[in-house]
């Protein structure tokens, strides 16, 4: 074979081969596009159900993830209520979920909020379930009423959110209540004097006041740097006591606690308050017949330089002796009294900065 017809052989085949590709690819172009339009026309896949998600797991401090109130759970259906003669509340109760490994039982209650009337307010109890996902709720028969009602969650030792609604013919049902279970909050106390010194072994109650009931009452005693932490304190309002060797200890304070929804990492955030008792004077008392201490005579300290008096007493003990360790500077009477014993008054002046102080008494028999 020549040069001539072999180079029209290869450039026949050649030619061949580039038909037959544009062949092929444009059978899967189409092929491609027709695959395109049915999944197109295809309708979309079903949503995965909220209980096969993997979520990761929320940081400590953080809500459980709710289900819904009921109401949603239903379908959010229009209910009718026409007819009705009493009144329905639904709803929800979010978790924290560091609160899990404390939650015991729970309860709802609905209490009718009078304010100045005669009558007994309408009161209803109703335990929640815990069960398996988001706890729901639903108490029937609540009566209608003109005044507001108060629906309240309590589960001990843990902050329970409250919602006032009003249950009326206008309406009767109410199924969007969301109610929260959180932590109580850490919390501190540092005692210091005038100079920011630290006042040890005293000891501190936070005794609640108001709303929310059934808190509890907390004791704790401050160590040597004048510190004192309460480990889980529920929200609301508190007064705050000192006292030392079973005397008070500067005044009362208000304090109050928020709720221990604040996180720091993953632990809840600490509060803490600073309470201010300016250094006193020790003073102590020995009383006696002349021979021996006297015991179980009663000592008893007036503030009289100030309009409101304030009062400290004390109780000698076997050898006679009894102590005041903290009194402020100022005027103080002295009344020392024990049975067959003549009473005795005296009039002591206390400086600021003045050295522990010492008073000895002699007590008559009396006639």
């Amino acid at each position: 074979m020549n040069h001539r017809n072999l180079s029209i052989l290869i450039g026949t085949l050649c030619l061949g081969i580039a038909v037959g590709m544009a062949v092929f690819t444009q059978d899967s172009l189409a092929t491609s596009s027709l695959d395109d339009l049915e999944y197109l026309q295809q309708p979309p896949a079903a949503p995965i159900a909220s209980g096969e998600t993997l979520d990761p797991a929320p940081a400590e401090g953080a809500f459980r993830p709710s289900a819904g109130p009921v109401a949603v759970a239903g379908g959010n259906r229009q209910e009718d209520t026409s007819g009705w003669t009493s009144g329905t509340i639904r709803g929800d109760v979010q978790l924290a979920v560091s609160i899990l490994d404390k939650l015991g039982s729970m309860t709802l209650i609905v209490e009718e909020i009078r304010v100045g009337a005669d009558v007994t307010p309408h009161r209803m109890m109703q335990p929640v379930e815990r069960g398996r996902g988001t706890p729901t709720f639903e108490i029937t028969g609540v009566p209608f009423s003109e005044f507001p009602y108060r629906v309240t969650l309590h589960a001990a030792g843990l902050n329970c959110s409250a919602r006032t609604l009003t249950v009326d013919e206008d309406q009767p049902l109410h199924e969007d209540v969301v109610l929260t279970i959180t932590p109580g909050a850490p919390f501190s106390v540092l005692l210091r004097d005038q100079d920011g010194g630290p006042h040890p072994e005293v000891d501190l109650v936070l005794r609640p006041v108001g709303l929310p009931h059934g808190r509890p009452r907390l004791s704790g005693k401050t160590d040597n740097f004048g510190s004192a932490v309460f480990e889980s304190v529920l929200a609301g309002q508190y007064e705050l006591t000192a006292t030392l060797l079973g005397q008070p200890f500067g005044n009362a304070e208000a304090v109050t606690v928020q709720p221990g929804s604040r996180q720091f990492g993953r632990k809840i955030q600490g509060q803490g308050h600073v309470m201010t008792v300016p250094r006193g004077v020790q003073l102590e008392v020995e009383i006696g017949d002349g021979f021996y201490g006297l015991a179980n005579a009663e000592v008893t300290m007036v503030r009289t330089d100030r309009r409101r008096l304030k009062e400290l007493t004390a109780t000698t003990d076997a050898i006679g002796r009894a102590r005041f360790p903290h009194l402020q500077p100022g005027q103080w009477q002295l009344t020392v009294e024990l049975a067959q014993f003549r009473r005795v008054d005296r009039m002591i002046t206390l400086k600021p900065d003045m050295e522990p102080q010492f008073q000895r008494i002699k007590l008559v028999r009396g006639r």
